[in-house]
């Protein structure tokens, strides 16, 4: 055999097995020295005995009877109470907009084509189904509860078809449905005065998981655009743009979020006439995203402070105005390239939205601890709520940083 043959067969021949695999990992990173060899055995030892009593806990001692009382007060609060809704006829009210919005993640399943979407969807109208078999009695309401749960598998489906077989399978129009579709689901929340099926609602009856999802998508979906904003106008050569943007940032920066959500609460009514109408979930939501806008321009204008001066140079060469440059070259690449401080700051907002409890509304977290403080019987328990609740959270901020992770993936950042 010649040399040319013996180097050509050498090349095509697979890495060793002590490289490769399960074992092979293990192998180069946790036993590869005796410091390692040493670190991995007591931090071994360390999670062994976690898993084994904390699953020992979970599985055996825990008593999560008490997650099923608590049935769709966790979901939806007060919102179907007697004294929120005469009748008791408006638990239907947040199936349909849960319905809806399966309607659209079957239409984004479609577009995208499967993959993380796909999974996503799954996953979403399972634990929807799932919610079918929590406690909600025997009446009709009831039964008609667990008939609107499981129609979520047929949302799904039809939101995939119309998708594939029509028109509206567009990103565009997906959007546009979407932003059509949160304010449908505010008006049937809110009931409209003198229509049949739709009698008011007050807001102070509207809370749990339902009311934390409310004001996240409120603050992540008018966030970004202020927050873009604000960071364009703290780098304008303007004077008095810049003062009022600078000023604005550093004041919300400045002031916990619980102190301005009080402030909200207390001092804004003041400002206003007593007959004048007052709604605390709408001066939370307006709090809670002016507060997200701040930090989100700090994210924003780090991301534009990053770019090359010269890409500005070459659109002035090429004879294009400041406006063109700022929204085709400068502002795509430093939201590329901030993707990780945006979506953490999302994440944040979302567990902040917990903090509505000090003006009086009862989110998910709330919720729950009263209803534990109004039935001692289930004080033993509490730590199985909490436990569930921090899953609970856990689901959503893992899917958000988990989408932001495949997002970065797509747009090669950190990538040249």
């Amino acid at each position: 055999m010649s040399t040319d043959s013996r180097i050509i067969t050498a090349s095509v021949l697979p890495p060793p097995r002590s490289v490769t695999g399960i074992g092979g990992w293990i192998r180069v990173n946790l036993v590869n020295t005796w410091f390692n060899i040493g670190l991995t055995t007591v931090f071994g030892f360390i999670l062994v005995v976690a898993l084994w009593y904390g699953l020992k806990w979970v599985f055996f001692d825990a008593d999560w009877r008490v997650i099923g009382t608590l049935g769709g007060r966790i979901i939806i609060g007060q919102y179907n109470v007697e004294a929120a809704c005469p009748g008791r006829d408006c638990f239907w009210r947040p199936q349909a907009g849960l319905l809806l919005v399966m309607v659209l993640l079957g239409m984004a399943w479609s577009v995208s084509g499967g993959g993380l979407t796909k999974r996503i969807a799954v996953l979403f109208a399972g634990a929807l189904v799932a919610c079918a078999f929590l406690p909600y009695g025997l009446d009709k309401m009831g039964l008609d509860v667990r008939l609107l749960f499981a129609a979520n598998v047929p949302a799904l489906a039809l939101g995939w078809a119309i998708a594939r077989h029509t028109r509206l399978g567009t990103v565009s129009w997906i959007a546009v449905l979407a932003f059509c579709t949160f304010i449908l689901i505010l008006v049937l929340l809110r009931g409209i005065p003198g229509v049949p099926y739709l009698k008011p609602v007050s807001v102070l009856y509207w809370g749990g998981l339902m009311l934390n999802l409310l004001l996240a998508v409120v603050g992540i979906g008018l966030s970004l655009p202020i927050g873009i904003t604000l960071a364009l106008g703290r780098s304008s050569r303007l004077k008095v743009v810049n003062l009022l943007c600078v000023t604005f940032i550093e004041t919300f920066r400045g002031v916990p979020l619980i102190t301005l959500l009080f402030m909200s609460q207390v001092l804004v009514p003041l400002a206003f006439p007593e007959n004048f109408p007052q709604n605390s979930l709408v001066r939370a939501a307006i709090i809670i995203t002016l507060f997200s806008s701040a930090y989100m321009a700090e994210n924003i204008r780090g991301g534009l402070q990053s770019l090359h001066p010269g890409q500005g140079e070459a659109a002035r060469a090429l004879g294009l105005p400041v406006w063109q440059t700022t929204l085709f070259i400068s502002l795509p690449q430093a939201i590329r390239n901030v993707i990780p401080a945006i979506v953490g700051q999302f994440i944040s907002l979302f567990k902040d939205t917990s903090l509505v409890y000090i003006i009086g509304m009862l989110d998910v977290v709330e919720m729950s601890r009263a209803f534990i403080q109004g039935n001692p019987e289930y004080l033993a328990s509490a730590k199985e709520v909490f436990v569930f609740l921090a899953a609970v959270f856990w689901v959503f901020t893992f899917t958000m940083s988990h989408v932001s992770r495949r997002v970065e993936q797509h747009l090669g950042v950190g990538k040249r």
